[in-house]
């Protein structure tokens, strides 16, 4: 577990659980090349597999804070760490094609700690389409500078790769579970098949004055219905629930079903800070990290 966050206003503050961090994570595989018996799971061919980034690679340059480092925490540590959350996946093609056909447009739309977040910039050139205290609602559908199926296939992207690799180093289960939604999540962004039944993709963007400078890698969520997961990246969450019992109210804010293309501005920091309060009555500080905790 590691993450750093920062308010866009400078306030440093600290950081949580298992799947958050800030330009780094967890266990990191060798960066040498090889050739897997069961090829590349993407093109599902024998290909050489080079080394994947669970996360984007260039985000992992937006959430740097002092020497480029991230913070790494868990229940009984907390530390500066310039790893980053990769290991041997995919084979060159698969890995450019999920850069080229998602990564390269959002990242450079994501929050930074000095203010610029071009992202909401490009979702206010138009009023929202609903608004309600905390709530707005904005339809990309009706905006032509928002690109849907780029940021649908980088959010999905990132959902599948968390669905079939354990990103632990030498573990073998999953960062998430996905079931048979797995392969359907691949066939869709293959462009194999379209997008599946009984899934829903929504989004979700901070205020501004609200941003989190960090990453918070794919997890589990505590639905009971359906299953849930979700990740952060600077300004924007995207959330993904699979199964036959999704809420209506989850369903019509489906990003990419809902013809509309909704876009939820809600201010949904809270409960990652709630999570660090916990972190800091159990883990124990490095002197490097001591003053991010006030």
């Amino acid at each position: 577990m590691c993450w750093k966050l920062r308010y866009q206003t400078g306030d440093n503050l600290a950081a949580t659980p298992h799947n958050l961090m800030s330009n780094s994570l967890s266990q990191v595989a060798k960066t040498k090349t090889r050739l897997c018996r069961e090829g590349c799971p993407f093109c599902l061919l024998d290909k050489r597999l080079i080394e994947s980034h669970l996360i984007s690679k260039g985000i992992y340059s937006l959430v740097g804070g002092d020497a480029n480092e991230a913070i790494r925490v868990n229940s009984r540590l907390i530390m500066h760490t310039s790893r980053q959350t990769k290991d041997v996946l995919l084979c060159q093609e698969c890995d450019n094609s999920l850069n080229r056909n998602g990564e390269n447009w959002i990242i450079p739309k994501l929050a930074r700690a000095d203010g610029k977040f071009f992202f909401l910039d490009i979702l206010q050139e138009l009023p929202p389409d609903t608004e309600k205290e905390p709530f707005k609602v904005y339809g990309a559908a009706k905006n032509p500078s928002i690109d849907v199926n780029k940021i649908v296939h980088f959010a999905m992207g990132i959902f599948w790769k968390a669905s079939v690799h354990s990103w632990t180093g030498n573990g073998n289960t999953p960062r998430i579970e996905l079931g048979p939604y797995r392969d359907h999540l691949r066939d869709f962004l293959r462009g194999d098949a379209p997008f599946p039944k009984n899934v829903s993709l929504n989004l979700f963007v901070q205020p501004r004055n609200r941003v989190l400078i960090w990453i918070a890698e794919p997890s589990r969520g505590k639905a009971k219905a359906c299953r849930n997961f979700s990740f952060y990246v600077p300004g924007i969450r995207f959330d993904l629930y699979v199964g036959k019992q999704i809420r209506d109210q989850i369903r019509q804010l489906c990003f990419y079903a809902n013809p509309a293309h909704p876009i939820v501005v809600y201010d949904s920091s809270n409960r990652f800070l709630d999570l660090k309060k916990e972190m800091e009555r159990t883990a124990r500080k490095s002197k490097r990290v001591k003053n991010l905790f006030i």
